[in-house]
């Protein structure tokens, strides 16, 4: 079994903006993964920590992500990342710097619209105030007031009783039981357990209904799985003229599913220049899950390695660096070497390889 890289390694990859961006991604991971370990380590032991660390390792955790976040020089796609990340943690203790950031107007909408995100999957109450202001204050920004919106809505459902108040429907159905142990922004519905595919996916494109409930049917959806699903997705990320966050949704989703049937519906969105970068960013990650079509995909990538936008071109770079970080490339031309190669933990690895490789932990299967 591989060992991960000792905490020190991994805060020096992030204090410093100018590593690579594959090894500063990595390293993020490999801090979630050190979190969680030491997390169920506390759960199985009442032993104290054996290390002479000053800190317990969640508290370093946080700090160096937080501070990775709080780095303009990181770059909008790494800090995002850093925002989700702290968001999958799920530790209040990350709220106060990811608040400050979803408030400061003259920051990178997609940073925000991440920090909003994450927010809402820490599920504090004491942040309610904080998204219910940055719906207010952001009529204009649609990628950040709807994220926060569907933060505050699946907050308010989970208040209010969650599942209880969704029918007497049982939990058994494949919509319901999630394969994947990320944090979502709205959970698979009951009802949707006696409906087909494609009524599932009729909600999901209905551009009339609320979000929340278009999430929903678009986690019930993933959750259920199968060509069917998504085609019925991949339809929603091509056809909706209504939210960049939602296609930028449909995307992610299509990354934790890494079904070859996904690759051209993923690829023309890549391709659509005049679709927001959050949408393409998306996409472009997710294309890099495809290991069963790779030579496809890794064809497509590299078209847009120079793009001109500096997110599609860095989630280029990255899908095809974990791609050879971890194998399934046809290259293996690694631009570092330090916090990678006596590093492949068993447990990151899993983590890294079920959606985009490493690069979202969001798929995360169980």
């Amino acid at each position: 079994m591989f060992e991960a890289p000792p905490l020190p390694k991994l805060q020096e990859a992030i204090a410093d903006p100018s590593n690579p961006i594959g090894m500063r991604m990595r390293a993020a991971y490999f801090l979630r993964q050190a979190y969680e370990n030491y997390k169920k380590n506390q759960d199985d032991t009442e032993e104290p920590p054996t290390d002479n660390l000053t800190k317990e390792i969640d508290e370093i955790v946080i700090e160096t992500l937080s501070k990775g976040l709080a780095n303009p020089k990181h770059g909008s796609l790494l800090r995002h990342e850093f925002a989700y990340v702290m968001g999958q943690l799920r530790d209040a203790r990350c709220c106060p710097t990811i608040e400050q950031i979803l408030l400061d107007e003259q920051d990178c909408i997609m940073v925000r619209h991440e920090c909003g995100e994450a927010l809402g999957a820490i599920g504090s109450m004491s942040s309610l105030p904080i998204l219910k202001k940055a719906i207010q204050d952001n009529p204009d920004r649609p990628e950040i007031g709807q994220t926060c919106q569907l933060a505050v809505d699946y907050m308010n459902w989970k208040a209010n009783g969650g599942e209880e108040n969704d029918g007497d429907q049982p939990m058994v159905c494949a919509c319901m039981l999630s394969p994947y142990s990320s944090v979502d922004p709205a959970p698979p519905h009951p009802q949707h357990v006696n409906m087909t595919t494609e009524e599932i996916g009729n909600i999901l494109r209905d551009e009339d209904k609320p979000l929340f409930e278009r999430y929903r049917a678009m986690f019930s959806l993933r959750n259920r799985g199968g060509s069917d699903s998504v085609k019925e997705l991949g339809r929603a990320l091509l056809e909706d003229t209504s939210s960049a966050l939602f296609r930028h949704e449909v995307a992610y989703v299509l990354g934790q599913m890494q079904h070859n049937d996904s690759l051209e519906a993923l690829a023309e969105s890549l391709k659509r220049k005049d679709e927001h970068h959050m949408v393409r960013h998306e996409s472009a990650e997710a294309l890099g899950a495809i290991e069963g079509r790779w030579d496809e995909v890794e064809a497509i990538l590299e078209i847009f390695l120079k793009d001109e936008d500096d997110v599609i071109r860095e989630s280029a770079i990255v899908a095809l660096d974990a791609a050879d970080y971890w194998g399934h490339s046809c290259s293996s031309n690694r631009e570092e070497e330090e916090v990678v190669e006596e590093s492949k933990d068993v447990d990151a690895y899993d983590s890294f390889a079920d959606k985009q490789t490493f690069v979202k932990v969001k798929a995360q299967k169980v």
